[in-house]
């Protein structure tokens, strides 16, 4: 289709068709068009038209590739690739025609398909981008034997259905001579069968060197063409073998959900279930990761380091490095720009600490939600990292991970819609597979892993939709951290202390007396009963924290059930006797004299008060302060000393982690390149009124002809047929040349042309091309 007779087409449409239309292709008007002409001209773009094809479901897509493949069928097409929706119902199985209808509709809205009276029209840009293949039709024959390899059947007498395909295959065997007995045949027959099966969901075979009994057999036949090592199924044998039809039925309503039903009991305590896991492992992550985690040149935490991480978490690497990606994601972890090490952001943990449960979450999810990497549990490119995991690394950036997920919880929600507590694998598969199937064949390997990483957030529980996920899904985080905190239980404050040294928590401890805990006992174990040990050891933690013996009995003695255990109190009052036999303190610099007076002079001096000198030696002082602010008050104080340099001291390290706040913030370059928005760009009613205003009062332009997209379009087309083309080139001076040719290839800049009239191919660059014209067939 032309450009001009689109532009008319467009020009007559009224104003909330015209509305429709952007709100299918919004890039139709972002940024706004000045007039009919470059709407049509940017409706024809092959990035335009490729856009609008990921948005159609399955049936949408099959009924546009139907047309496509009628109107390569000689004998099918006049001025352009048309079909009527009684012919496109009886290509499909048991298709209605008001069905067909409805949903030519629907496209020609979309201005994919052109309606003319009862027949409709595949402009040239939309049939180009739909592939050499659609609905898995091979090329025609025509243009397969344009430069066939040897041993290439007869094309022109390819039979006209199935039937007369097995005959053609049942004679083709019998006059093999090596074929062999009867049994022989009858076997190569059935192999060359389901050969020609397998054809029909993709037409293009590699052939092996030499082509073995069935290749060899479907060759001689010409329902396989040679193209160098590939062999391909003629667009005319694809249509014998179906019989004349597109072989698949024409399914307007997604596939239904499978399985059954999962009780929304069993779903919510799942999903809680999972939430306190969550929650619990973050806070045990982020106390683990305190004191830095280095990373590996190449970027991200190495193999060593995860496992090493794993260990003192007490989980697998897997689910480690998942959540490292998480709580960096949520903006708990950041990574220190100078030292090249993941460290916890001090305040932001602090604040995620001190919230509830509920907030807790929704910062996990928030972040999950809007990161832009790939799906976490997914396994990074193997070749760069040798098959290991890495967690942070920059391999696993993805830009449109926030659009994955949220289509995948939009699926989610659409299928727990139409079926109650249906599980969602495989359930969310199928449904985007018919959603937009080209989008799914480029995205269907992240769908378990998304999955999975939903089951991890409480979004999903046992395998169905939650109803915080759906609250979610439809962009309610607030609402469904708000249903969280109502579905989860309170916080529990006490615990049951025993006589064999441990506590037990029955259920989720408040956080502020699980900090406590941990700090004098050590965490065992995982699930709603948390224990802790109390051990020679993990009491001196606690003593060397800044506790007292009696300090700690009496938290315990508040916060427990019981009496505190004779057993316990021994082991607590032994340690702090013992505690403090010997000590270690920080010691901000150092100062070295070789005259011992001068030290004692130093020493004494009032000025010199700050910086809490004390001697070691007689030639050794060590100072509470840093290097530099003692150098500025011995300076002070009339004393000149050399600063020693051995290694950077320009201050503490908090300002390491200042300056990854900085960089996350957005002061400096973050970790990580920022996603691109989950939610496609729609205009408002304003924008729409004002684009449509515009157009209604741009001047009618005069007609021009095809543009140079349509043009290629046109070209690729009429390569793809063989057919005849009235094309209009420029020369270097300018001048305009019009000859009819025969477009062979397309490719490179540049067409490759037959001209029929003298006999000899010619070369044309597409930059000279003006227009091109598909010849009506007589």
């Amino acid at each position: 289709m032309r450009a001009a007779t689109l532009t008319d087409h467009l020009a007559g449409w009224p104003d909330d068709r015209l509305e429709r239309l952007f709100a299918l292709r919004p890039d139709l008007c972002h940024p706004p068009v000045p007039d009919f002409a470059a709407l049509a001209a940017r409706a024809s773009t092959q990035m335009s038209v490729l856009r609008a094809l990921d948005g159609l479901n399955r049936a949408h897509l099959d009924v546009l590739e139907a047309l496509a493949v009628l109107s390569l069928v000689p004998g099918t097409h006049d001025a352009g690739p048309a079909g009527s929706a009684v012919r496109l119902a009886a290509f499909f199985q048991d298709a209605a025609v008001d069905t067909v209808q409805d949903l030519l509709e629907d496209l020609a809205e979309a201005a994919l398909v052109v309606g003319h009276g009862p027949d409709w029209q595949l402009p040239a840009p939309v049939a180009t981008a739909l592939g050499p293949h659609p609905l898995a039709f091979g090329r025609p024959a025509a243009v397969l034997a344009d430069g066939a390899g040897a041993g290439t059947g007869d094309l022109a007498d390819l039979p006209r259905d199935r039937a007369g395909t097995l005959k053609l295959l049942r004679r083709a065997s019998r006059e093999n001579v090596e074929a062999g007995t009867e049994d022989q045949q009858e076997d190569l027959l059935t192999r060359a069968a389901a050969a020609l099966e397998a054809l029909q969901s993709s037409p293009v075979a590699r052939l092996p060197e030499p082509p073995g009994p069935v290749h060899d057999l479907l060759l001689r036949t010409g329902l396989l063409v040679r193209r160098d090592r590939l062999g391909e199924h003629p667009l005319e044998a694809g249509l014998a073998w179906r019989d004349g039809t597109s072989g698949r039925p024409l399914d307007r309503r997604p596939p239904p959900a499978t399985g059954r039903p999962v009780p929304g009991a069993l779903s919510r305590n799942a999903a809680l279930a999972a939430i306190g896991d969550l929650l619990r492992a973050c806070a045990t992550l982020l106390d683990a990761v305190t004191p830095g985690l280095p990373t590996l040149r190449s970027g991200g935490v190495g193999v060593r380091e995860l496992k090493r991480l794993a260990e003192a978490t007490g989980s697998s690497p897997e689910d480690t490095a998942w959540l490292l990606e998480l709580v960096a994601a949520a903006g708990l972890s950041v990574l220190d720009p100078d030292t090249s090490t993941w460290r916890p952001d001090t305040a932001a943990v602090r604040d995620w600490r001190r919230s509830d449960r509920h907030v807790q979450w929704a910062a996990l999810t928030a972040g999950w939600l809007s990161s832009g990497r790939a799906p976490m549990l997914g396994p990074p490119p193997a070749e760069s990292t040798g098959g290991a995991a890495r967690a942070l690394a920059p391999d696993r950036n993805r830009p449109d991970a926030p659009r994955l997920r949220a289509a995948l919880l939009e699926t989610a929600r659409d299928v727990s819609a139409d079926h109650p507590g249906s599980p969602l694998d495989p359930a969310v598969a199928e449904r985007q597979r018919w959603r937009a199937p080209r989008q799914s064949a480029r995205t269907a390997g992240f769908t378990p892993a998304l999955l999975a990483e939903a089951e991890r957030l409480g979004l999903t529980g046992a395998g169905a939709l939650t109803e915080a996920g759906a609250l979610v899904a439809a962009g309610h985080l607030d609402q469904a951290a708000a249903a969280v905190g109502q579905a989860l239980p309170p916080a529990v404050t006490t615990v049951r202390l025993q006589g064999d040294l441990t506590a037990v928590a029955p259920g989720y401890l408040d956080p502020e007396v699980d900090r406590r805990l941990a700090g004098m006992a050590e965490a065992e174990g995982d699930g709603a009963a948390r224990v802790y040990r109390f051990s020679d050891a993990s009491v001196h933690r606690a003593l060397d924290a800044g506790s007292t013996a009696a300090e700690l009995e009496a938290f315990l003695a508040g916060h427990s059930d019981d009496e505190v255990p004779q057993s316990l109190r021994y082991l607590i009052r032994d340690v702090a006797r013992r505690h403090g036999l010997l000590a270690a303190g920080p010691a901000g610099a150092w100062l070295r004299s070789e005259d011992p007076g001068l030290l004692d002079a130093i020493v004494a001096d009032p000025e010199m008060s700050g910086a809490q000198l004390e001697r070691l030696a007689p030639t050794v002082v060590v100072a509470g302060v840093g290097p530099r602010e003692l150098h500025r008050l011995l300076a002070a104080a009339g004393h000149r000393a050399a600063l020693h340099r051995a290694e950077d001291e320009d201050g503490p390290p908090a300002e390491g982690r200042q300056r990854a706040r900085r960089a996350v913030a957005g002061t400096e370059a973050g970790a990580f390149p920022e996603p691109v928005r989950a939610v496609r760009w729609s205009p408002s009613e304003e924008e729409l009124a004002a684009q449509i205003a515009r157009l209604r009062s741009a001047p009618t332009p005069a007609p021009t002809g095809p543009g140079t997209e349509e043009a290629v379009a046109v070209l690729r087309q009429a390569a793809a047929r063989r057919a005849r083309v009235d094309l209009v080139t420029v020369d270097q001076r300018g001048r305009r040349q019009s000859r009819r040719v025969v477009p062979l290839a397309v490719a490179g800049g540049r067409v490759r042309c037959l001209v029929p009239d003298q006999d000899a191919e010619t070369v044309v660059p597409l930059h000279r091309v003006v227009s091109a014209d598909a010849v009506p067939v007589p």
